[in-house]
């Protein structure tokens, strides 16, 4: 009697030791290599990514054979870019010096992107200039121009802070080779005038981000 109920109580503990729910599994740890960022490949929505897409875009705007209109176009995208580019920082920014300029970027774009757009829309109509030596020269301009500019840019760090500052150099960088391709080429007055405007400004912010850069050394690095 009493061996069966001691076989009894042992067979009880056996099946609740068999029902008892598996020891939990640590959150996200089967695919946590595949969740790390990789800072060869940036996040489509960070600083390196959108200035690459604001490179390409540049490359890509339709010319017209005139060389005003071409230059305000080329200026326009390029505020646009730059625009993008600040909409990052302040998303995900948190230097308030580097979150200043970016605000400051998109309060010019607000400014001058109709400026500029109204200048390429009085330009559009002039007399072409397509097929000529001098708007030749103007397109050679403008694509040695892109190609100098892809040396600018640096590996995505994963900071978004220095993602922004390196990205925003490479990107003005840009702006002033365009700046000189515009005031070499340009003829139209008013135009010339805000690019000239345009490159005191771009020349500006440049240094602000060089000085942000010699100031945060460790940031830049992973």
């Amino acid at each position: 009697m009493i061996r069966r109920f001691v076989v009894s109580v042992l067979m009880l503990l056996l099946l609740g030791a068999c029902r008892e729910a598996p020891p939990d599994k640590p959150e996200h740890t089967a695919d946590t290599h595949q969740r790390q960022p990789d800072a060869a490949q940036p996040a489509l929505n960070s600083a390196p990514a959108v200035a690459a897409r604001a490179q390409q875009r540049l490359r890509t705007v339709a010319r017209s054979g005139n060389i005003d209109h071409d230059v305000a176009s080329l200026l326009l995208e390029h505020y646009r870019g730059a625009q993008q580019l600040a909409a990052v920082e302040i998303a995900t920014g948190r230097d308030p010096d580097l979150r200043a300029l970016a605000d400051t970027l998109r309060r010019e774009w607000r400014q001058e992107s109709q400026t500029l757009g109204r200048l390429a829309g009085r330009t559009h109509y002039n007399a072409s200039e397509d097929y000529t030596l001098l708007y030749q020269d103007f397109s050679r301009g403008m694509q040695a121009a892109g190609d100098s500019a892809t040396r600018y840019y640096r590996p995505p760090t994963g900071n978004p802070d220095a993602d922004f500052a390196a990205a925003l150099s490479a990107h003005l960088r840009t702006g002033l080779l365009l700046v000189q391709v515009g005031i070499a080429y340009g003829s139209d007055p008013p135009l010339i005038a805000l690019v000239h405007h345009f490159h005191h400004d771009q020349l500006r912010h440049l240094r602000q981000v060089q000085a942000w850069t010699l100031a945060h050394p460790i940031s830049t690095k992973r």
